[in-house]
């Protein structure tokens, strides 16, 4: 149990720093010592940054591409795929995306990574339709992140 903490703040931290070398903006990663995971604070005196779903976004086409560039550098970069995420695992802070809780996040290799993308474009799509955002199709963005045709 007390190992299984220490080894998922070093997942978590690695997987912060490999999507931080991306350009995928997430919390900086500082250190990780036992379970104990220094990052980045995003917000303001002490006050965490809102939560996408707690935001009205004054333009939410711009925060809806951010977000996919955000998730093909995950893919092709960090060779992550976040695996959870939606409006709730995002913040916006001075008008741009922040992607947060990466401790599931998987490598490409993981045998659900496919899935687990499926399942954030999906998330992100129904999220930013609801808004009336003109969103691409799962299978467009899957295959742009991926290069691959959508096999479902």
């Amino acid at each position: 149990p007390r190992n299984l903490i220490y080894l998922w703040a070093r997942k978590e931290y690695r997987n912060l720093t490999e999507a931080y070398r991306a350009k995928v903006r997430v919390p900086k990663p500082y250190t990780v010592k036992n379970n104990v995971l220094l990052m980045e604070f995003i917000g303001e005196n002490g006050v965490t940054a809102p939560l996408l779903r707690e935001v009205e976004l004054p333009n939410p086409e711009k925060i809806y591409r951010q977000l996919l560039l955000y998730l093909k550098r995950l893919y092709v970069k960090a060779k992550l795929v976040h695996g959870d995420l939606s409006e709730y695992n995002v913040m916006i802070w001075k008008g741009k995306p922040i992607i947060f809780d990466v401790s599931q996040a998987v490598s490409l290799e993981h045998p659900n990574a496919t899935q687990f993308l499926w399942r954030d474009i999906e998330n992100i799509n129904r999220y930013f339709k609801r808004l009336d955002v003109k969103i691409q199709s799962s299978e467009e963005v899957f295959r742009r992140i991926t290069g691959a045709a959508a096999l479902r």
